[in-house]
């Protein structure tokens, strides 16, 4: 059960253990979700951890492990899942990929791999197939935050319009969904890392873009599910059509 949820513009966010929380939900359109491999996560306060602990609690590496949070979720829904590049074939043979892309480093730690794999299913293949961005190891808010450009790179790929990220950390996979448009559920454990998603989902609204609605303040939401609104999603989408096709032609007579 979530221990609060919060609803930012299309973003619904909930804090507590995807365990618990992921069969609760509703139908999403894919995954994409960056879990805390390599380094390992341990239990903490009787739950499942979604972040990563290094308070230097004996941990087990998540690569290793079974994949528990896979099994609540529908097992034909698209999915992109980051590990490491030495065990992508192991994370692939769990969730019957079907495609990878990568994640190279401009500026790779020296304590840490150059390359960064996601491995899919169900996405979008085409051209290209990796990334080139600069890794912000100094003052990222969360020890294992991804770029944005690497979100939203991975954020096209995925089909339809919800996108669920069951390990949301700083909430980096929200921004990218609410820079480009898309619905967002996002799950995160840690009470710290959960408020700084919240607010910096807030921010990315608030930045100028014709594609996105400027949202209400963050409101706690009653413990539950917001059904899905078919209608509303086809009004928002042609209302975005619709602008984009007069910025075309505004910047058309601008030309001339």
């Amino acid at each position: 059960m979530a221990d609060r949820i919060e609803q930012i513009g299309d973003c619904t966010l909930y804090l507590g253990d995807c365990l618990e929380i992921l069969p609760t939900l509703g139908k999403v359109d894919a995954v994409v979700t960056d879990p805390p491999y390599g380094t390992g996560c341990a239990p903490r306060g009787g739950k499942r951890a979604g972040t990563l602990d290094l308070d230097g609690t004996p941990i087990l590496p998540w690569d290793t492990l079974r994949n528990e949070w896979m099994n609540a979720l529908d097992p034909r829904v698209p999915l992109a899942v980051f590990c490491h590049p030495a065990t992508a074939p192991i994370v692939g043979a769990s969730m019957l990929s079907d495609g990878m892309l990568f994640y190279v480093k401009s500026n790779p730690s020296p304590f840490g791999t150059s390359v960064e794999a996601c491995v899919t299913r169900g996405l979008s293949r085409r051209a290209p197939q990796h990334i080139e961005a600069y890794n912000a190891f100094n003052g990222q808010l969360h020890p294992t935050q991804k770029p944005l450009e690497v979100m939203e790179f991975v954020c096209r790929r995925a089909p339809g319009h919800t996108i669920l990220d069951p390990f949301m950390g700083s909430g980096t996979t929200g921004v990218a969904c609410a820079k480009l448009g898309r619905k967002f559920i996002g799950i995160e454990i840690e009470p710290k890392y959960f408020d700084i998603a919240c607010r910096r989902i807030e921010e990315a609204y608030r930045q100028p873009d014709m594609f996105v609605e400027t949202p209400k303040k963050a409101e706690q939401l009653a413990m539950g599910v917001e059904p899905f609104d078919g209608k509303e999603d086809a009004r928002r989408s042609y209302d975005a059509y619709l602008a984009y096709k007069r910025a075309q032609l505004e910047s058309g007579k601008g030309d001339g």
